[in-house]
């Protein structure tokens, strides 16, 4: 049967969709394309779609400021730097959500209490999935499944009842956004459309400039004192962790500790006093900052846990330093396909062929391919899409988030990209959803020229 997204669930769909939380993932940009493009399943971005008005020619303008008026983002968050953008950067909190129902069929029938069937006169209409209301039915009831002229509910009716009206429909759930305004100080050739893209912190020095980044393989990433079974899809981590002795005052978001030797932020702190979940947030000599207030007084020996799995990611490589003589344990092609950071396991799509321990080598290597852009200014959990440049065969093109930045012109992604991908590489904003224009173009020639979005988007 197929799965069914209640109104609920659609309601916390879009919500996350279009971040009316303000903050998680990111907000949206509101941007008009140039392009002659009709949105299909299929689109990406590209050279020849989806590019911005940067100029009165209409045409591909990807590394320039707009010389037209058209505007760069004005940033709305103090945790992150979008004003490199150009377009409207949008508010999560100016969403308006909220689901509206639509009958479809409105028969008469009847039911018994906490029985889940009902008999209605005409089935017309009504499908698997409809809401259901009216008579004795239960609150929130949907079709579950129809047989003839009985119905089949999703939960039991709350009383008897004969030949009642009832409502068969659907529920569609819309997010709309107060309009937005384009004000043009000169021409700006047509206008096609517009779409939407996740916020991110791409330098338009960079941002759809053919070729503008490459790619190239980074050094693997060992991991010694590895565990694994013979027959078993995954890896154990070694558990990394120090065990200072620690003081504290209840209530206090901090806490001192003997020696602060390998304790840094966002370690996983446990012990006498400190609240289940606590992480550190700073570290100051030793004292340590923490997440959440001590409990109670925190006393004896703490224990602060390194994400050992933090620098991994799907997609990975992974290879195993076996020792001499013995048989490799990992087979050629195998992948990360997923991990748990707290029991530190990694997950694989092949099963081990042999121990990995001490005595049969106990250092595993993941390996990715990184990106290199100058001065990408880009943050973990930024949305790009990495289009493969010229003689680029290995990378796939695809939508991408930043898994670690390297340094200031170097980042990896989540998926990773594969082992051995080289060469150039165009990198643009994804695009979320897109909308053409249903009377345009719209001609921008003068000073002054406006163009106006109001959004709706639904989940039905």
């Amino acid at each position: 049967m197929a799965l069914l997204v209640p109104d609920c669930g659609e309601l916390q769909s879009l919500r996350y969709l279009v971040n009316s939380n303000h903050r998680i993932p990111r907000n949206l940009i509101l941007k008009l394309y140039s392009s002659s493009t009709t949105p299909a399943e299929g689109d990406v971005p590209s050279q020849t779609t989806y590019y911005e008005p940067y100029d009165a020619s209409g045409s591909l303008g990807y590394g320039v400021s707009p010389s037209n008026g058209y505007p760069g983002v004005i940033n709305n968050r103090f945790d992150q730097d979008y004003s490199r953008q150009f377009g409207i950067l949008l508010n999560g909190n100016l969403w308006n959500v909220r689901t509206i129902t639509t009958a479809i069929a409105t028969p008469t029938g009847s039911g018994t209490v906490n029985e889940y069937t009902i008999t209605v006169d005409s089935t017309t209409n009504i499908a698997v999935g409809h809401y259901v209301s009216g008579g004795g039915v239960g609150s929130n009831a949907t079709v579950a499944a129809i047989d003839g002229n009985t119905i089949v509910l999703t939960v039991p009716n709350t009383s008897t009842f004969t030949n009642q009206a009832l409502e068969f429909g659907v529920g569609t759930t819309t997010a709309s956004y107060p309009e937005q305004t384009f004000t043009f100080t000169s021409a700006a050739n047509n206008q096609f459309g517009y779409y939407l893209v996740r916020a991110n912190n791409l330098p338009k020095e960079i941002h759809g400039v053919e070729n503008a980044t490459s790619i190239a393989e980074a050094v693997a990433i060992g991991k010694t004192l590895t565990t694994g079974t013979i027959g078993q899809a995954f890896l154990t981590l070694f558990d990394k962790k120090y065990e200072p002795t620690i003081t504290g005052t209840s209530g206090d978001y901090e806490l001192s500790v003997n020696v602060n030797t390998g304790i840094t932020t966002n370690q996983r702190a446990v012990g006498t006093g400190i609240a289940a979940g606590t992480r550190v947030t700073g570290v100051t000599g030793t004292t340590i900052y923490l997440s959440k207030a001590l409990t109670g007084a925190a006393s004896g020996v703490g224990t602060f846990f390194e994400n050992v799995a933090e620098d991994i990611c799907v997609g990975m490589a992974v290879t195993h330093s076996n020792a001499s003589g013995e048989v490799n344990a990992i087979p050629s092609g195998t992948k990360v396909t997923g991990y748990d950071e707290i029991e530190r396991i990694v997950y694989l799509n092949k099963e081990l062929v042999n121990n990995v321990q001490t005595a049969t080598g106990d250092q595993v290597n993941f390996g990715t391919s990184h990106v290199t852009a100058t001065s990408h200014g880009l943050e973990p959990g930024d949305v790009v899409y990495i289009a493969a440049g010229a003689g680029n065969t290995t990378t796939e093109s695809s939508t991408y988030s930043v898994h670690r930045v390297l340094d200031a012109n170097t980042f990896s992604t989540q998926p990773a990209l594969a082992v051995g991908a080289g060469g150039s590489s165009t990198i643009y904003s994804s695009i979320m959803f897109a909308e053409r224009f249903t009377n345009g173009p719209y001609n921008i020639q003068n000073n002054g020229d406006q163009i106006k979005v109001t959004l709706n988007i639904s989940l039905d």
